[in-house]
């Protein structure tokens, strides 16, 4: 039985993450550093800003760094990002039905609130987990934990939708169930489903269900 749902930000509710890895790769050409699916994977999708300068471009003095954080901030007011497909009925669906639902991501806080109110969704999200609310990033536990703590939830009542391998990682850590979004390298019992985008789901009156599935798609939830 699910009572509450947490959303990572890019890569589940943003159609962001080709435009992410651009804009790292140019830093990383930038800088001699090799660039390749295996250092996206681990030092770019799920890490705050902080945590990705300070492991892709190690070598670099303060300086560099501190550059190479502001041209992330200022990228990020350019970036004008789709929403993942089906997305925005998803959380209107479960909006009306008044399933709790919280953002969880390793985005700052000011960052994130930027993109849903550009996607009309802060009329949806009433809270949120943001890099500053955390000491230990994805895959630690600790944010999903604390969204689950905010939203006064079980952390095995909370079902997670997430892209990255660290965050899929922070949700197993938490206990919680996981739904991978365009992700298919976990194979775990509590990782329930993996989808393209939400337009595979359908909420129902009492339950999420994963079309074309039968009974083993369906998943009841409790509403509070």
């Amino acid at each position: 039985m699910i009572s509450a749902i947490l959303f990572d930000l890019d890569g589940v509710i943003l159609d962001s993450n080709p435009v992410i890895e651009t804009f790292w790769g140019k830093w990383a050409e930038r800088e001699g550093i090799p660039f390749n699916k295996q250092i996206i994977k681990e030092k770019i999708h799920g890490r705050t800003t902080w945590e990705t300068i300070h492991t892709l471009f190690h070598h670099a003095d303060d300086v560099r760094k501190q550059e190479i954080y502001d041209d992330g901030v200022s990228f990020d007011l350019t970036m004008q990002p789709a929403l993942i497909p089906g997305v925005q009925e998803f959380i209107s669906g479960i909006a009306d039905r008044g399933l709790p639902f919280i953002l969880v991501t390793s985005s700052p806080h000011k960052r994130a609130w930027h993109f849903l109110h550009q996607q009309g969704l802060d009329q949806h999200f009433t809270d949120s987990i943001t890099m500053e609310d955390v000491t230990k990033g994805k895959p630690d536990p600790e944010p999903y934990l604390k969204g689950a703590a905010k939203l006064g939830i079980n952390p095995e009542n909370c079902l997670v939708f997430e892209d990255s391998d660290s965050g899929i990682k922070s949700g197993l850590a938490a206990g919680m169930r996981v739904v991978a979004v365009n992700n298919s390298n976990f194979d775990h019992e509590r990782v329930i489903w993996m989808i393209r985008d939400f337009t595979e789901l359908q909420v129902e009156a009492q339950q999420l269900r994963l079309k074309g599935q039968g009974d083993s798609g369906k998943l009841a939830f409790r509403l509070p």
